[in-house]
């Protein structure tokens, strides 16, 4: 038995209605622009990840800064999420990004999938969810958003610095998955913290290059992905995506199980990618599959091979997974998981 399993999800994040941003000066050409750290206390490619970048396109187009794919129409900031919405149980920080002064704070709202929960309406003009926006000066602010329910810990006017813990990391408000939502603004305009430049639809070929806003520093630990493994594991069910966003930890089979499932979660595929499954076990056991090329870019992509039991029994023993997301022939990620059946 070997099957995969997609579905494209669409995030709507936050926030103020810009003006026209057609003859927006750019940024480069902006003094006093803030330096900016991470906005969230987490490992890189570990524990968080980027989902979507600024859709830098302002028209109907799509098109993150480095001219990829990894982001959404209309998508006005960068979101850092974690692996699940379980990891939220660990109080994750979400940080000040640079020093500034708190210029509005939202508290209070349910963390909940958006889609549980009665859908764009249920968040009308609170899509922020739980949030905060600190002003740099200069006309430069700073937006946070998703937050976790009663975890906001500044209040209005208060100063703040470089890292200061502003509250916890959530999925209130328009969110379909755990993250911080930054968005950053001159004078009401958005910007694009990877180039520093304005929604202008130019991008960067050169994206390794890139710097932007970011503090040398932290533009080193952002270099550019499109294409990444999160999670993977062994189940006794076929998964459900939205489950492994609740979870990305499965229940491991046992020997009695009527499967025995393989899983990984990729996000931000390309059209035309493929992911290659890799399954062995005890007892000669295999289950490979390499799937067929992906009909369209996907946010989140979750694949899974496997077999049905057909013995009285799994044999015991130390059970391996492997998954690689192929692009044009090539590894561009690529995840394992192991698990030992007990005799």
């Amino acid at each position: 038995m070997t099957s995969c399993v997609t579905k494209t999800l669409t995030f709507l994040a936050c926030l103020t209605t810009a003006a026209a941003l057609a003859a927006a000066e750019p940024a480069a050409g902006i003094t006093g622009a803030p330096k900016l750290s991470l906005p969230i206390a987490c490992e890189i490619g570990k524990t968080c990840f980027i989902q979507s970048y600024v859709d830098i396109d302002p028209g109907p187009n799509v098109q993150d800064f480095a001219c990829g794919s990894a982001t959404y129409e209309g998508h006005k900031g960068v979101d850092f999420r974690l692996l699940s919405a379980a990891e939220t149980a660990k109080h994750v920080a979400v940080l000040a990004s640079a020093e500034g002064t708190i210029k509005g704070v939202r508290d209070g709202m349910t963390d909940v999938f958006v889609s549980r929960a009665g859908g764009a309406d249920s968040v009308k003009d609170r899509e922020c969810g739980n949030g905060v926006v600190i002003d740099h000066g200069g006309g430069w602010e700073t937006q946070y958003c998703h937050m976790l329910k009663g975890s906001v810990a500044v209040k209005t006017g208060e100063a703040v610095a470089r890292g200061q813990r502003l509250g916890d990391t959530g999925f209130s408000g328009f969110a379909d998955f755990a993250h911080v939502h930054l968005q950053v603004r001159h004078n009401g305009d958005v910007i694009d913290p990877f180039s520093g430049q304005p929604l202008n639809a130019v991008c960067l070929n050169d994206a390794k290059q890139a710097t932007g806003l970011w503090q040398p520093e932290t533009a080193q630990m952002l270099r550019y992905i499109n294409g990444q493994a999160l999670s993977a594991g062994f189940t006794s069910t076929l998964p459900a995506l939205g489950a492994v966003e609740d979870q990305h930890e499965a229940a491991p089979p046992t020997a009695a199980s009527p499967q025995l499932v393989f899983f990984a979660r990729f996000i931000n595929v390309r059209a035309g990618d493929q992911v290659k499954m890799t399954v062995t076990g005890p007892d000669g056991f295999s289950a490979d599959d390499e799937g067929k090329p992906i009909d369209r870019n996907k946010a989140t992509w979750l694949s899974y091979a496997g077999k049905k039991l057909t013995k009285p029994a799994w044999p015991a023993g130390l059970y391996s997974g492997k998954a690689e997301l192929l692009r044009n022939g090539q590894s561009v990620a690529k995840i394992e998981s192991t698990f030992e059946l007990p005799e």
